[in-house]
C-alpha cells in the first residue's frame, strides 16, 4: 500500500526535517570519535539517560514496529510475543550478564569466548557472530527501504539506497558516538510517535476502547491467540540472542559503570514490553477499521496514513524509519568491531599504532557498509535472514557463553567442541529443513549442551577456573 497519497506537505516536511537532523547529529558525533574506544564503545562513559535511550532504540527496529503491528492486525494481543520476547531477553541480560560485562575492558563477545575457551574458539565464535550481525544489518536496511517506499512511494531500490546509505555514512564517520547521538533522537521520536501518539489516535479513530474491543474477534484480547508453537518460537528466537548478541553487548560496554548497565538494560526491557502493547493496539485498530487489507504487512502504514491527523502522521512515520535506522547502525558497527577487534587485531596486527586505530576501524565500517548494501539489494527474504542470524547465534554461541558466566570451573575444550558441533548441526538443519521454525535453534542448543557436558566429564584434569568468576567490582 502506498501511503504517500494520504500525506500532506506538513507530513513530508516533518519527515524531511527528521532526515536532515539525523545526518547533522551523525556528523556531529564524529567530533567525539578520537580514539578506538571512542569509536567502538563511546569512550565507556554513557550515563543512565543516554544508555537507556540508546539500548531501547537498538533493541526495537523496523521489524519490531511494522512486524508487530502486522501481528496485532492478525492476532490482536496474541501478537505481543515478538516485542515481549525482546523485552524479556533484555531484562534477563540485565540481571545475568551486565554486572560482569561492565567490569571487563572488552570490545566484543568473542574476547570473552577466547578468555574462556582459547583462540580457536574465538575464530569459531567470530564467524558465527559475524553472520548474526551482518544478517541483521541487511534485514534492517531492507526494512528501511520498505518503509520509505511505502510512505513516499518512490522506487524500492532507490528507497533502500537512500535510507540505508544515510545510516552507513554516519556510522562510518562517527562510530559509536554518532550511533549514540542519533539513537537518542530516534528514541525520542519513537517514544512520542509510536508509544504515545499512535495508540491514542488509533483507539480514538476506532471509537474508543470499548468500540475497538467489540469490533475485533474475542480472541484478540488474549495473549495466547497466536498459539503456543508460534509464541514459543518468538521466545526461542529472541530471548537467547538478546542475552548474548554482539550488538547488545557492545552497547553494554558503553555504560560508565555496572549500575548504569544493569538498570539501563532492565529498563529498556520494560520499555520493549510497553512498545509491544502499543504496536499491537495499532494493528488491532487497523483491523477494526480496515479488516480487508490485501497485505497485513501494510497495517502500520495504512493505519497511520488513514486515521491520524496531518503532522502527527509525519512524526509517526519518521518514528518507524527511526526504529529501523537505530538497529541497523548498531549492527553495522557491531559487524565492523568483530572484523577489526576479533580478526584483524587478534590475528593480523596485534599492535596497530594509536594514530591509525580510528582510521582502521573506519575502514572496516566502510567495508561492512558496502557489503551490507550489496546484500540488501540482492536478498529478498528478510524473515529467512532473521532466522539464519538468530539460528547461529542462539543455537551455537548461547550455551558455551552462558556457561562461562554461570560455572566456576570448566574445560576450555568443552566450549570449542560445543561451538564446532552445534555449528555443524544448525547448518545441517538449515540445509535439510530450511531456515524457518525453531528446530535448528533447538537442535543446536541440545547438541551444544550435550557436547559441553560430555567434554567436561571426560576432561576433568583439563578444567580451569572461569576467568569471569573473580572479576573485581568497579569502584
Amino acid at each position: 500500500m502506498n501511503g504517500s497519497s494520504s500525506l500532506t506537505l506538513l507530513d513530508f516536511a516533518i519527515i524531511g526535517l527528521y532526515f536532515v537532523v539525523i545526518i547533522a547529529v551523525g556528523f556531529l558525533g564524529a567530533r567525539f570519535a578520537k580514539t578506538k574506544e571512542d569509536y567502538l564503545v563511546a569512550g565507556r562513559r554513557l550515563s543512565f539517560p543516554l544508555f537507556f535511550g540508546c539500548m531501547a532504540a537498538l533493541a526495537l527496529g523496523g521489524g519490531s514496529t511494522v512486524g508487530s503491528a502486522e501481528l496485532g492486525y492478525n492476532f490482536g494481543f496474541g501478537g505481543v510475543w515478538l516485542n515481549l520476547s525482546i523485552g524479556v531477553g533484555l531484562i534477563l541480560a540485565g540481571f545475568l550478564v551486565t554486572t560482569k560485562l561492565s567490569r571487563l575492558r572488552a570490545l566484543s563477545v568473542n574476547e570473552v569466548v577466547e578468555d574462556c575457551y582459547g583462540p580457536a574458539a574465538r575464530i569459531f565464535s567470530s564467524a558465527l557472530t559475524l553472520i548474526y550481525t551482518l544478517t541483521l544489518s541487511v534485514t534492517q536496511v531492507i526494512a528501511i527501504g520498505t518503509i520509505i517506499h511505502g510512505v513516499l512511494g518512490i522506487d524500492p531500490t532507490l528507497a533502500m539506497v537512500a535510507g540505508g546509505g544515510i545510516v552507513i555514512i554516519y556510522t562510518f564517520v562517527g562510530g559509536m558516538w554518532s550511533v549514540t547521538m542519533t539513537d537518542i533522537v530516534q528514541f525520542v521520536v519513537k517514544t512520542v510517535g509510536i508509544l504515545i501518539l499512535a495508540p491514542i489516535f488509533c483507539i480514538s479513530a476506532a471509537g474508543g476502547w470499548d468500540a475497538l474491543a467489540s469490533a475485533v474477534p474475542a480472541g484478540y484480547m488474549s495473549p495466547g491467540n497466536m498459539g503456543f508453537d508460534r509464541s514459543f518460537a518468538y521466545v526461542l528466537l529472541y530471548v537467547p540472542g538478546l542475552i548474548i548478541g554482539q550488538d547488545i553487548w557492545q552497547r553494554i560496554f558503553t555504560a560508565k559503570n555496572e549500575r548504569v548497565s544493569k538498570t539501563g538494560t532492565v529498563a529498556a526491557g520494560v520499555y520493549s514490553i510497553l512498545y509491544a502493547l502499543a504496536t499491537c493496539v495499532i494493528g488491532m485498530s487497523v483491523f477494526a477499521l480496515l479488516p480487508g487489507l490485501s497485505d497485513p504487512g501494510d497495517a502500520f502504514v495504512a493505519g497511520i496514513t488513514a486515521f491520524l491527523p496531518q503532522g502527527v502522521r509525519g512524526i509517526i512515520l519518521a518514528a518507524a524509519m527511526a526504529a529501523a535506522m537505530s538497529v541497523s547502525s548498531g549492527t553495522i558497527l557491531a559487524s565492523s568491531t568483530i572484523l577489526y577487534n576479533d580478526l584483524y587485531v587478534r590475528f593480523v596486527n596485534n599492535k596497530p599504532s594509536r594514530r591509525n586505530e580510528v582510521n582502521v576501524t573506519r575502514a572496516f565500517a566502510a567495508l561492512i557498509g558496502v557489503a551490507v548494501m550489496v546484500c540488501a539489494l540482492w536478498i529478498n527474504d528478510v524473515l529467512a535472514g532473521i532466522d539464519i542470524s538468530y539460528g547461529y547465534l542462539s543455537g551455537c554461541v548461547f550455551v558455551p557463553l552462558v556457561a562461562s558466566f554461570l560455572l566456576k570451573r570448566f574445560s576450555p575444550k568443552a566450549g570449542l567442541w560445543s561451538l564446532a558441533v552445534s555449528g555443524a548441526v544448525v547448518t545441517a538443519c538449515f540445509v535439510a529443513m530450511g531456515t524457518s521454525g525453531a528446530t535448528p535453534i533447538l537442535a543446536g542448543m541440545a547438541s551444544g549442551l550435550a557436547v559441553y557436558v560430555l567434554v567436561n566429564l571426560v576432561d576433568r584434569k583439563g578444567r580451569k577456573d572461569s576467568p569471569l568468576a573473580n572479576l573485581k567490582v568497579e569502584k
